[in-house]
């Protein structure tokens, strides 16, 4: 490489990737990706970095106006001045203090900019007015960065003030000048008097004042230039809480809302903060990442109803109100819960952990994930984007497997899955799970435990010990999900597709991850490998675990773990990170993930996978018949170019799976099946293959717009199959009625006879 031209290649990259991500030179710490509705989401490294971004984009669309929109905008004031809503909370305070650093004397605040307000309230417990905000966190300190920067004198001469006026002066000017408030002062006097009924015109005619001023200055629609809010951790925006009455409410105005203690909460409606033009909204801290899912993720239930449940969603009414809405969110907003699974194992007590999203239905679906190679990064999507009655929990492998040696190490992972699963089914919840890649291999263990052992024959159901029996009425009433899961035969088809990517890059051949053609040979009502898909232990990587078995193994690669978190912990290589489209890399600079990651462990289960793959495969055929005798339903999701992951193998077993349940179950056709066997193959949009082969494999990342329409595909999917098979445990009294299958079953009515 010729190596003085590569700094300025790479520097060219970056300008030309923070271009298309929409950033200015001074916000290169932070990425901003488009979702599939049109939302538009930042993700920075921490909240003084967000509030930078969400500065950046206020200068922005300032700019905007004063050189374009002003000249057009409807009435006088719009063309004047560039009108901002604003909300209370802790989390606006850095954005002021971000617009104060960076944009005091890029910005004619005094002469251009005019504020209202989203709510104001007669006062309650730990309320603090947005007015209050702006005034003591934004302009007060904004006239002193400005004294500062301009001179007293100067500021005097500017605001008219007299000569004899002094910085307290200025503060008192500039808020008379830029703010419009809501004035309570009577409607306190009222409460205070105990006279309620009082107090409650009184808020009423605020209320159409306020509204008839906004009106008078911005039109009917009361559209403003900017609006500026956090969220609750309930979806809250504004005064709009969960199941406010007033939420119904889609024209423009001003109401009064009734609070806890005979407080008056006095606020903007939905219908003004839709008709905003540009809808900024910064999110920090922890818990926000379930309203922030919502938002975003495809729901069951009619959408009004989903605005009640989280009033966040009134944003996604139509693709021309997303696009006018900015998220800018910090890393912490990005964590989940952490759980813990306590259970023994030869008299030792062992905890696992888990990444946790609290489901809104208390006795709702518990969703068990099992994560691939690359860790829990890859359900990041799925905790967010699953529906919001569940519980989601992405499930840590533990640290005790180190300690295995490699023919235990999966047998254990699935004595840990089945631990969970029963602990949950015998709360009387549905427990389905979900596996990805290499995690396939713990879900055909999970299904030989049932067996005496590896070679017992497979017994009927009425004679299985009352755990096992447990275990299958688990699995037959939520289902199985299998998301790109592993065999050993995926061994000779990555192979194969190495090496037509080697030839691409050689030969300049065409892409194809398809591997071979077939993966079986039926053989009766077996399957069996084909000679190109044969596996032998020949195939076991025998160097890495003579490694692993040595002396000096495990310091080697605890050394890697130590420098690749001191990589992780500097500040330039996670703002690097940040300049990728990956909206959730951050995920990937949390507390609890690569840092935390044993790199030692990560080896050892590579080498777990792969040291009997002869053995594995049979076993991975033996749980396909486990499957079939107990009735267990069954969804196979995968993309049909997964480097790694044989789509062709997939698709043999489906349609093994439901020769067999046609024929056991005596009908004809897949859909008049009882057992709900299924497969969804996942297609890309682009006419050529990426370079990058891994993408496909990792679907459940949402990496990019395709990713995250990959994503809501097998969300969709899996939320289908999980509550048809609940509807019919439900149905068979397996289970006690769910409200959330109700509302699913609601909004997708079945076909009638004959579609």
């Amino acid at each position: 490489m010729d190596s003085p031209a590569a700094p300025k290649q790479i520097k060219a990259k970056v300008k030309r990737t923070q271009r298309r991500l929409g950033l200015s030179p001074r916000a290169r710490r932070s990425v901003r990706i488009a979702e599939a509705s049109g939302i538009r989401v930042s993700i920075s490294s921490d909240l003084p970095h967000t509030a930078d971004h969400a500065a950046s984009v206020f200068e922005k669309r300032y700019n905007f106006w004063q050189e374009t929109t002003r000249h057009t905008a409807w009435g006088q004031y719009k063309r004047n001045h560039f009108v901002v809503a604003v909300g209370g909370g802790n989390t606006l305070k850095a954005q002021y203090q971000a617009m104060i650093d960076k944009l005091h004397s890029r910005v004619d605040w005094y002469e251009h900019v005019r504020f209202f307000f989203l709510e104001d309230s007669t006062g309650e417990g730990k309320w603090e007015s947005p007015e209050d905000g702006l005034v003591n966190y934004f302009i007060a300190p904004l006239a002193r960065k400005l004294v500062v920067h301009k001179g007293l004198r100067s500021m005097v001469r500017e605001l008219g003030l007299a000569s004899s006026a002094d910085e307290s002066d200025v503060v008192t000017a500039m808020t008379a000048a830029m703010v419009n408030p809501m004035n309570l002062g009577e409607v306190r006097q009222a409460l205070a008097q105990k006279n309620k009924a009082l107090a409650t015109r009184r808020a009423r005619q605020e209320a159409e004042r306020y509204q008839m001023d906004i009106q008078h200055k911005l039109g009917e629609k009361m559209s403003f230039h900017y609006l500026l809010s956090g969220i609750g951790k309930d979806g809250a925006l504004g005064a709009l809480k969960p199941y406010l009455p007033e939420l119904r409410e889609t024209e423009p105005g001003v109401i009064v809302i009734r609070r806890p203690r005979g407080a008056l909460r006095i606020a903007l409606n939905r219908g003004v903060i839709v008709n905003a033009e540009t809808v900024s909204l910064i999110v920090s801290g922890t818990h926000k990442l379930r309203a922030l899912g919502r938002l975003e993720m495809e729901e069951t239930a009619d959408f009004e109803q989903t605005v009640m449940e989280t009033p966040l969603r009134m944003l996604r009414a139509s693709s021309d109100t997303a696009r006018k809405v900015l998220i800018f969110a910090d890393e912490q907003s990005l964590h989940f819960e952490e759980t813990l699974f306590q259970y023994k194992e030869n008299n030792k007590t062992l905890q696992n952990k888990a990444e946790t999203r609290e489901g809104a239905e208390k006795d709702g679906p518990h969703i068990l994930l099992m994560h691939g190679f690359m860790g829990l990064f890859s359900f990041a999507s799925f905790l967010i984007r699953l529906p919001s009655a569940w519980t989601v929990s992405a499930l840590h492998r533990g640290s005790h497997a180190k300690t295995l040696p490699d023919a235990e190490i999966f047998p254990h992972y699935a004595r840990v899955l089945r631990k969970a699963i029963l602990k949950i089914w015998n709360q009387g919840r549905p427990v389905p799970i979900a596996g990805h890649s290499i995690a396939g291999v713990i879900m055909d263990h999970l299904l030989l435990s049932i067996l005496d052992n590896n070679d017992a024959p497979i017994k009927p159901y009425k004679s299985l010990k009352e755990q096992d029996r447990k275990l299958v009425d688990a699995l037959r009433a939520s289902g199985v999900i299998s998301l790109a899961t592993w065999a050993p035969s995926d061994g000779p088809h990555t192979g194969v597709n190495l090496r037509n990517l080697i030839a691409h890059y050689r030969k300049r051949e065409a892409l194809d991850y398809s591997g071979f053609e077939q993966t079986y040979v039926e053989s009766g009502d077996k399957l069996e490998l084909q000679a190109e898909a044969a596996v032998s232990d020949a195939d076991s990587l025998a160097r890495l675990g003579r490694f692993l078995q040595t002396p000096v193994a495990e310091p080697i690669v605890n050394g890697l773990n130590r420098g690749m978190r001191q990589l992780l912990n500097n500040k330039t290589v996670q703002q690097r990170m940040l300049n990728i489209n990956s909206p959730y890399i951050m995920r990937l600079v949390g507390g609890r993930l690569l840092r935390t990651a044993s790199f030692y462990g990560l080896f050892k289960e590579v080498d777990a996978a792969l040291h009997d793959p002869v053995e594995y495969q049979r076993r991975h055929l033996r749980a396909l018949d486990i499957m079939l005798e107990y009735d267990i339903p069954t969804l196979s999701i995968i993309h049909e170019d997964d480097f790694l992951v044989s789509a062709r193998r997939h698709a043999q077993e489906h349609r093994h799976l439901v020769d067999r349940r046609l024929a056991r179950e005596g009908v004809s056709r897949e859909r008049d099946l009882q057992v709900t066997t299924r497969l969804v193959t996942l297609k890309r949009r682009a006419d050529e293959l990426p370079v990058d082969p891994l993408n496909p494999h990792l679907m459940i990342m949402a990496t990019s717009v395709e990713g995250s329409a990959m994503a809501r595909q097998v969300t969709a999917a899996m939320t289908r199959f999980v509550n048809e098979n609940l509807e019919k445990a439900i149905r068979k009294r397996r289970l006690k009625p769910l409200a959330s299958v109700r509302k699913w079953r609601a909004a997708h009515p079945k076909p009638r006879a004959g579609r």
